[in-house]
């Protein structure tokens, strides 16, 4: 590449930055919008770290219900609060000062405990353990009141032997093993959200730059270039050059922000941005050639949208390609979203590196480089 044509490369590019940077909006589309969508996805799905907080109503206690209290209070990351009424403790749910919480209520020596929820599925597991407490504390206070009926003793001497009786017999033991060091659920939550977005950003934020190649384009500013002293290729060349240099802020901005403001680990830095570098050739391909054969900014801007969102719905950039069914998953591979969200999951999940993931990395150099070569020759079409 001679002196002029590099010159003409990079003032083209610095050009299409500048026209990037004067639009304030872009600005928040290309660093506020993905790190807020990282976190508030990370929060929301990966919930809080404090404790959980049950509400519990018993107003007129029995040994059954504080048998029951005493057992979900042992439970760990678990704190219980004290409330005076039903009532009180649905509007304390209602407004998510309380995660959850119980109501004891008594009728005629019958004893019922209902659980009040917020609806939205968090409580699951818990509501589970409080069920199964409620079902072991029953079944012990019946077995009591059987030896008591039958040997004729009295309650409490009845509730030892029965106690007695339960310690004298060997426990079940359940192993917990913990995958992951303490802490590590949130942040890991978020790596993974934050990953499906690099991805989404970089090849949304490159088809957004199509509208500014269409204006290009219908202003005859590409034509006047061509006129002078400038080349097809030098011309084709700071184009593509311009937008692949966008793709590679976003996902800086993506990797660093996540990294620095929420303490995601990427695990595989060099992987990470082999697979972005991948992606960014797709999203420069793709951002070229909706601007060359689009036919209004509006257009181009509505397809771009829709296709950023579609491919990234199809290729796992919302919803982890795990969770997908076979046959879908199967079609999800034919975007190059899924070959880059797939890499990444491998990356942060199963610990790979860029020795296990390099396949993936070729599928995006050479989805990118054809996007490219295609793109490339249509735009210099329309310069001859």
């Amino acid at each position: 590449m001679s002196a002029t044509t590099g010159d003409t490369v990079l003032a083209i590019t610095r050009a299409n930055l500048r026209r990037l940077v004067a639009d304030r909006s872009n600005l928040f589309f290309l660093v506020v919008l993905p790190l807020l969508i990282v976190f508030a996805l990370g929060v929301a799905i990966g919930g809080s770290a404090g404790d959980t907080r049950i509400g519990v109503v018993d107003t007129d206690p029995s040994d059954l219900s504080r048998s029951v209290t005493a057992r979900m209070a042992e439970l760990q990351n678990v704190e219980l609060v004290e409330v005076g009424s039903a009532a009180g403790l649905r509007d304390d749910v209602a407004r998510r000062t309380l995660d959850a919480g119980w109501v004891v209520e008594t009728s005629e020596g019958h004893t019922t405990f209902r659980w009040l929820s917020s609806g939205d599925g968090q409580d699951l597991e818990l509501r589970s353990v409080f069920g199964a407490t409620v079902q072991e504390a029953g079944v012990h206070e019946r077995v009591v009141a059987l030896v008591s009926d039958d040997t004729g003793a009295a309650a409490e001497a009845a509730a030892r032997a029965v106690s007695a009786a339960a310690a004298a017999t060997p426990p079940t033991v359940v192993d917990v093993e913990q995958i992951g060091e303490d802490g590590d659920t949130v942040a890991g939550i978020q790596a993974v959200v934050a990953s499906g977005q690099l991805t989404l950003f970089i090849f949304l934020t490159s088809l957004n730059g199509a509208a500014y190649l269409l204006t290009t384009r219908q202003l005859g500013v590409t034509r006047r270039m061509r006129a002078g002293p400038s080349t097809v290729s030098a011309i084709v060349a700071g184009e593509a050059l311009a937008r692949f240099v966008v793709a590679l802020l976003q996902a800086a901005i993506v990797f660093f922000g996540s990294l620095f403001l929420f303490g995601v680990d990427w695990h595989a830095p060099g992987a990470v941005w082999a697979l972005c570098v991948g992606m960014a050739l797709v999203g420069t391909g793709g951002a070229m050639l909706l601007g060359t054969i689009g036919r209004s900014p509006q257009q181009v801007g509505a397809l771009g949208l829709l296709l950023s969102l579609v491919l990234a719905a199809l290729g796992g950039s919302m919803q982890p390609l795990e969770f997908f069914p076979d046959g879908l998953r199967r079609i999800a591979f034919l975007t190059p979203h899924a070959w880059m969200n797939d890499a990444l999951w491998r990356i942060l999940v199963d610990g790979d590196g860029l020795a296990q993931v390099w396949p993936n990395v070729l599928v995006l150099v050479g989805a990118g480089s054809a996007l490219l070569a295609a793109a490339s020759v249509a735009l210099a079409r329309t310069l001859r």
